[in-house]
C-alpha cells in the first residue's frame, strides 16, 4: 500500500515506521531538518529497550502534483494545523485514497471533509505514547498504538476495512466502530478534562488523582462534555463519564496530557480544539460549562504568547 504520512512529530513517525516494517510503501512529510536526518540514515523506532533501524522510507517536506495517488493518508498533525494541511494534501488524494486523521478533538474530520470529500475520510481516535527524540528517530512509551475508527459516510465501509488490513499487521491494534461520532466525543471528554484540569493543577495523574476533590472536578468536567454532546444528538450516557473515569484512574502516575505538556512548556497547543471546543458547541447549544470555561479563560494568555513568538 502506498502510506503518506503528513506531520514527523512523534505520533507520525511512529505509524511510519511501523508500517514501513510490515512492508508499505511509506512517505513522510516533515520539515528540512527531518529530511536532512534521514538522508544520513534509516529511521530509528525503539520500545521497551529495543531499537529497529527502518529504512526505505522516503521524506519530503512537501507535496508536488503529478505523482500516484497516496491508497492512504495518516494526518498526524497537530488540530489547529489541520485546515491547512487539507489544501496541502491534494496532490495525492485521488478517487481511492483514504484519510485517516489522529488528532484529539472532534473537530479534524469534518475539516478535512470539507476539503477533500467525506467519503475519503474516516474518523479515528488514536491512543500511543510515541515521543520523538530525534529528527529522525521516535520512542514508543508503553503499549503499541490502539486505534478505533468509522466512517462518516455508510458507503466507506470498505475504507474501513482496507486501513484494518494495513494497520493490523503493523502491530496497531484496531477496533471498529457503528458510531464514530460518539467515539470522537467519548474521547474529547477523556483527553479534555483530565488534560485540561492537569494543565490548572500544574501535576500529573498520580498527583492530581490521590485528591478527591480534585478527582471529583474531572468528572464534572466530562459531565459537562456529556451534556454539550447530548445537546448535539450524540449518542453519549453517564456510563461513558463512568468508563472515562475508569480508564483515567488506570493511567500511569506519571501521565500527563499532550496539551498539559505544550502549555507547560510554552509552545502552541489544542486548547481551542478541546477545552476551547467544549466551550464553543456548549454556548451554541445553550448549555453551561463554567469548568471548561474556567481552564480555556486561564490558559488562554499563555496560549496567545506561545502562538506570536
Amino acid at each position: 500500500m502506498r502510506i503518506t504520512v503528513f506531520g514527523a512529530g512523534g505520533i507520525g513517525l511512529y505509524f511510519a515506521g511501523m508500517l514501513a516494517r510490515a512492508g508499505h510503501q511509506v512517505t513522510v512529510v516533515g520539515r528540512e531538518e527531518t529530511v536532512r536526518a534521514a538522508a544520513a540514515g534509516p529511521l530509528l523506532v525503539s520500545r521497551a529497550g529495543e531499537e529497529s533501524s527502518v529504512p526505505d522510507v522516503q521524506v519530503v517536506t512537501e507535496l508536488a502534483p503529478g505523482g500516484d495517488p497516496a491508497d492512504l493518508v495518516i494526518v498526524a498533525v497537530k488540530a489547529w494545523q489541520v485546515r491547512d494541511v487539507a489544501e496541502a494534501l491534494e496532490p495525492v488524494v485521488g478517487p481511492e485514497t483514504t484519510i485517516l486523521p489522529l488528532q484529539n478533538g472532534v473537530e479534524a474530520v469534518s475539516d478535512l471533509a470539507a476539503v477533500l470529500g467525506s467519503e475519503r475520510v474516516l474518523g479515528c481516535t488514536c491512543v500511543v505514547i510515541a515521543e520523538r527524540v530525534e529528527p529522525w528517530s521516535v520512542r514508543c512509551l508503553g503499549a503499541h498504538a490502539a486505534v478505533e475508527i468509522g466512517a462518516l459516510a455508510p458507503d466507506s465501509a470498505e475504507r474501513v476495512e482496507a486501513v484494518v488490513e494495513a494497520l493490523t499487521p503493523a502491530g496497531i491494534t484496531v477496533t471498529r466502530t457503528s458510531d464514530i461520532e460518539a467515539t470522537l466525543w467519548r474521547k474529547l471528554m477523556l483527553i479534555s478534562s483530565y488534560g485540561g484540569v492537569g494543565a490548572l493543577a500544574r501535576q500529573p495523574v498520580g498527583v492530581v488523582s490521590s485528591e478527591p476533590e480534585t478527582v471529583a472536578l474531572v468528572r464534572a468536567a466530562m459531565a459537562e462534555v456529556l451534556e454539550v454532546a447530548r445537546a448535539r444528538g450524540i449518542a453519549l450516557d453517564e456510563h461513558d463519564v463512568d468508563q472515562m473515569m475508569k480508564i483515567y484512574a488506570g493511567f500511569g502516575p506519571e501521565t500527563t496530557a499532550s496539551m498539559q505538556r505544550d502549555l507547560a512548556a510554552g509552545r502552541p497547543s489544542e486548547l481551542h480544539y478541546q477545552s476551547g471546543a467544549v466551550v464553543r458547541f456548549g454556548r451554541a447549544a445553550g448549555i453551561a460549562t463554567p469548568i471548561h470555561q474556567t481552564i480555556y479563560a486561564s490558559q488562554l494568555p499563555s496560549e496567545t504568547l506561545a502562538r506570536e513568538r
